[in-house]
C-alpha cells in the first residue's frame, strides 16, 4: 500500500472488482469519481433545502392542507387563516420529513466515505478528480441556497442590542 501520492494509471479503486491499468480506464475512473462528488454536494443542498422546508411554519396551509369544498371560494388572504384539520396532520408530517432528511444523511455519509477512501488509494488523479468535482459540485449547487443578509437596521430591535 502507498504512503505517498502518485500520478500513474494503475489504480485498484474502492473494491477489487474496480482496477484500472490503462489511461483510458483511468480516464473513465476519473469522470465517474467526479461526477459522485458533484452528485454528493448535491445531496448536501438537497438535505440543507429539506431542512429549511420542514422548518416552515406547520401553520401553513398551502403546504399541509387539500382544497376542501368550503375552502374553494374564499380568497387567498382567508384561506391562509385556515388551521390544518388535525395535531396529528402536523406530526405526521414532521416524521415524514425527519424520516426523509435521515434515509438521506445516511446516503450522504456513505457517499463522502466513499469519496475519501478514494483519495485515500493515494493516486493523485483520483485526488483530484474528488476536489474539482466537490467545487463543481458547490458552484452548481450552492447558487440555490438563498443566504439573506440583513442590515442593522432591518434587524428587529431585541437582536440589534
Amino acid at each position: 500500500m502507498r504512503m505517498s501520492f502518485y500520478f500513474d494509471t494503475d489504480a485498484t479503486i474502492l473494491f477489487s472488482g474496480w482496477t484500472v491499468q490503462d489511461a483510458l480506464g483511468l480516464g473513465f475512473s476519473v469522470l465517474a469519481i467526479a461526477a459522485m462528488a458533484v452528485l454528493l454536494e448535491g445531496l448536501k443542498r438537497f438535505v440543507w433545502w429539506l431542512g429549511k422546508r420542514r422548518q416552515k411554519d406547520p401553520l401553513d396551509v398551502r403546504n399541509n392542507i387539500q382544497e376542501t369544498p368550503d375552502s374553494q371560494g374564499m380568497s387567498p388572504l382567508l384561506r391562509s387563516l385556515q388551521f390544518p384539520p388535525s395535531i396529528e396532520h402536523i406530526e405526521r408530517r414532521r416524521l415524514k420529513f425527519h424520516l426523509a432528511q435521515s434515509l438521506l444523511h445516511v446516503l450522504e455519509v456513505v457517499g463522502a466515505y466513499c469519496l475519501m477512501l478514494v483519495v485515500m488509494t493515494y493516486n493523485g488523479w483520483l485526488a483530484i478528480a474528488v476536489f474539482l468535482g466537490a467545487g463543481i459540485g458547490y458552484f452548481i449547487f450552492a447558487g440555490n441556497m438563498n443566504i439573506r443578509v440583513e442590515t442593522p437596521e432591518q434587524q428587529p430591535t431585541a437582536q440589534r442590542l
